[in-house]
């Protein structure tokens, strides 16, 4: 697989702007020339997540994410890094230029990820092809009873999975690819004897393809009595469960103007899609994650959830809801009597019912609170007081004062119990509510220098004075000419007591060698490893304050003092006194 310049690769990352990219996944806002806001990449309520403009990095206080324009992308979008970088040139207008292959780990993850996709494109094609031979009969006439007609399965690209335990893997065998290839793409299994087969046998077919048309995976609907009724495929190098959404791809070609209509099984997506709504989306066997609320927020403000009407589905309702709001979606809950799913409901009621459905979609508030009253009698004393307890929970996650106080008279009407009363319950809630969430904060406060990935440095010895003081010279080396000047002279790497910091410290002299300009993005480029690649981020991010060639000796100095002491103590420990005290004796000098 061909490699980029590096060249080509710097001028995609000069070329692209790191707040104007995360603004388009994250509302940030400006504090100087940094950008802070709500971390895409966890669940948080405070915002740590920092972008700065100048230095072209972005880095959050909570989880330890950050990096570069690329590594933003990977995260964000489940890329590889050719995937990010081509992703970023035609965002900003760059030609990539190739060079001849370097064998190294970006080539071949890339190649991987390369050949897997191609590996589940040709199996996709298999598996539609399979509809025309006369085993398919049992799929179609599954799919001529679910009403699933031949434009739409050719939309979807469904297919069949024949009852065979080798149709799959003989096909992909003879087109050059390997069991192990399989095996590693979810496609087939291997048992313990080591015998390999297909994964997907007897079912109707249903590729799971990303929004840049990339088949990642599949989803399989049993046609027999298999007590698993959806098979999808496992995580893979290029498929993530909770990261992805069935038909997304197809929803965002509708616009999304109307907002994104939630289900839960893929069959409700295609019966839904052929009959005209089309912006509808499904999960992937698993309940709603985090991830997954985000990603709808990045596509349409407007949430529908309209999951089927049993209590395992209304149960999994409440928790999307929860998800989606905390993602910052408008949430709306669709409800409906008379049909087990939204399959069913559209086959017997037809798109304008279903329509008509979703103009009287409830508000996430008002939807929790009904699910409520059906819950209790409140001409019922004890469960009176029940439903206002439960009811109290819901109204103190409302962030609107004006819509609490309409709901709180609602209840009270119904309840003959008084606002006041309400109003008191509610906001002994919040006052909880919020009392944790600021003790959670402070403990994040003092917690010292939140940084994690290179933490684990400390567990080899290394107290946190002289972590901090290793990060301070690291980043003046890299920022301040003079300091680097300094460091090419005076400072040794075995000073640095832990392996990441060391690394490091080779790695920054070698790119200031090379590099008058510290360049930090470019610099995170050439960082492989991914732990060394977080604590470089962690310690580049911060600017550190005074005069570079001051700062730099006093923190040399400190550093060869620590590493002198614990040579001393290791020659004593070994019975070489002399050696030992030599060493004391030049501590001592120094001091005096």
């Amino acid at each position: 697989m061909a490699r980029y310049k590096q060249s080509s690769i710097n001028e995609v990352s000069r070329r692209s702007n790191l707040a104007e990219l995360v603004s388009g996944y994250v509302h940030l806002k400006r504090n100087g020339t940094s950008h802070i806001g709500l971390c895409p990449f966890h669940k948080e309520k405070t915002p740590s997540f920092h972008v700065d403009e100048d230095k072209q990095l972005f880095y959050c206080f909570g989880c330890g994410a950050g990096g570069n324009v690329f590594d933003f992308v990977m995260r964000a979008e489940n890329l590889d890094f050719v995937d990010a970088l081509q992703f970023l040139a035609q965002r900003a207008g760059v030609t990539l230029e190739e060079e001849q292959q370097s064998g190294g780990r970006h080539d071949r993850d890339a190649e991987q990820r390369k050949r897997l996709l191609e590996l589940n494109r040709l199996a996709a094609r298999h598996f539609y092809e399979n509809l025309s031979k006369p085993s398919a009969k049992i799929a179609v006439d599954y799919m001529n009873k679910r009403g699933l007609d031949k434009k739409t399965a050719i939309k979807f690209g469904v297919g069949f999975a024949q009852e065979s335990w080798s149709d799959l893997l003989d096909a992909m065998q003879a087109k050059g690819f390997t069991k192990d290839e399989l095996v590693l793409a979810g496609l087939a299994v291997k048992n313990e004897k080591g015998r390999v087969y297909d994964k997907f046998r007897n079912r109707l077919m249903f590729p799971i393809i990303d929004v840049r048309g990339n088949v990642i995976g599949f989803s399989g609907r049993a046609l027999g009595d298999d007590a698993a009724k959806y098979m999808n495929s496992p995580e893979t190098p290029v498929f993530h469960k909770g990261r992805n959404l069935f038909a997304l791809n197809l929803a965002k070609q509708s616009g999304l103007k109307e907002g994104i209509i939630l289900v839960e099984g893929n069959m409700d997506v295609v019966s839904l899609y052929q009959r005209g709504i089309t912006n509808v989306v499904a999960g992937l066997g698993t309940a709603l994650t985090e991830e997954q609320a985000r990603l709808l927020k990045r596509y349409a403000s407007q949430v529908y959830v309209c999951y089927d009407g049993d209590e395992a589905g209304q149960k999994a309702a409440q928790k999307a809801i929860g998800l989606l709001t905390e993602a910052g979606n408008v949430v709306k809950v669709v409800s409906f009597t008379g049909a087990k799913d939204p399959d069913e409901y559209i086959l017997k009621n037809g798109p304008e019912s279903f329509r008509a459905l979703l103009k009287e979609a409830h508000e996430s508030v008002e939807y929790k609170l009904l699910r409520l009253r059906k819950q209790y009698d409140i001409y019922d004393l004890s469960q009176k007081i029940s439903f206002l307890n439960e009811a109290a929970g819901v109204l103190a996650e409302i962030d609107s004062e004006v819509a609490r106080e309409a709901y709180m008279k609602r209840i009270s009407a119904e309840t003959d119990i008084t606002v006041e009363a309400i109003r008191a319950e509610v906001l002994k809630l919040v006052y909880y509510r919020n009392k944790k969430q600021v003790n959670k904060e402070l403990l994040k406060e003092r917690t010292p220098e939140r940084l994690t990935q290179d933490r684990a440095d400390l567990s080899h010895g290394q107290s946190t004075a002289t972590y901090k003081t290793e990060r301070t010279l690291l980043n003046l080396i890299f920022y301040h000419r003079r300091a680097f000047e300094f460091a090419k002279e005076k400072v040794q790497a075995e000073w640095f007591s832990g392996e990441l910091h060391r690394q490091l410290f080779s790695q920054i002299m070698a790119f200031r060698a090379e590099n008058d300009d510290p360049h930090a993005a470019e610099f995170l480029t050439g960082l492989s490893e991914e732990t060394v690649k977080q604590a470089a981020t962690s310690l580049l991010y911060i600017n550190f304050e005074g005069d570079s060639l001051q700062g730099i000796k006093e923190a040399a100095s400190k550093l060869e003092t620590e590493y002198l002491r614990k040579q001393a103590v290791k020659l004593a420990g070994e019975g070489k006194v002399k050696e030992a005290n030599e060493i004391y004796r030049r501590l001592n000098e120094r001091r005096g």
